[in-house]
């Protein structure tokens, strides 16, 4: 399954992961194992926005981060480069690869991810129906709304303003997120 989106001067991918079924529990059960190491950023309405994970406990997100590079280059035309450590010169001290939780009654507000990425994106590893809608907004246009749903991966323009819809489900939601960056790299941040 894969969709293209025109909206609000950008391209959004939908798309759902070739042989995701093989690799989301181990990456699911290898979350699971070093959450509890997980770095945390911000804190917004009562829950931790992103946990930050060293790649080498979560080797698995390899998978996700590398196949939507792929694709931004297949089906966008975007060169871009997977980074696993934080970029430098960058403000803050965070790899460029995150996870994010939701329980039931929880949402994650409007932002963006425009500071030096050149392509974003979304992977979900638990989620159903009523977990969440990624939503994407833009003034004077009616939003775009993306259904969770566990192998499904969205790719977007780091520009364009997104959150996440209230968790209405019994079940805690867990999504992968990540940015790419501009190939070549600055040559200050070799």
């Amino acid at each position: 399954m894969q969709k293209i989106f025109s909206w609000g001067g950008g391209k959004i991918i939908e798309i759902e992961l070739p042989g995701f079924e093989d690799w989301v529990p181990e990456l699911f059960e290898q979350f699971e194992k070093s959450r509890s190491t997980a770095k945390k950023s911000h804190k917004i309405g009562g829950r931790w926005e992103n946990l930050y994970i060293d790649i080498d406990e979560v080797p698995a997100a390899r998978n996700p981060i590398r196949m939507g590079r792929d694709f931004g280059l297949e089906i966008l035309e975007v060169s871009s480069v997977v980074l696993f450590e934080p970029l430098r010169g960058c403000d803050h001290a965070y790899p460029p690869f995150w996870f994010n939780l939701a329980e039931p009654g929880e949402s994650t507000g409007l932002h963006d991810h425009a500071l030096n990425s050149k392509l974003c994106g979304v992977f979900y590893l638990a989620a159903e129906n009523d977990s969440g809608n990624l939503f994407f907004h833009k003034e004077g246009e009616v939003d775009l709304e993306i259904m969770p749903k566990v192998g499904k991966l969205v790719l977007f323009e780091p520009w364009m303003r997104h959150g996440v819809r209230e968790n209405r489900s019994n079940i805690t939601r867990l999504s992968m997120a990540f940015n790419l960056f501009p190939f070549p790299l600055p040559i200050e941040n070799l």
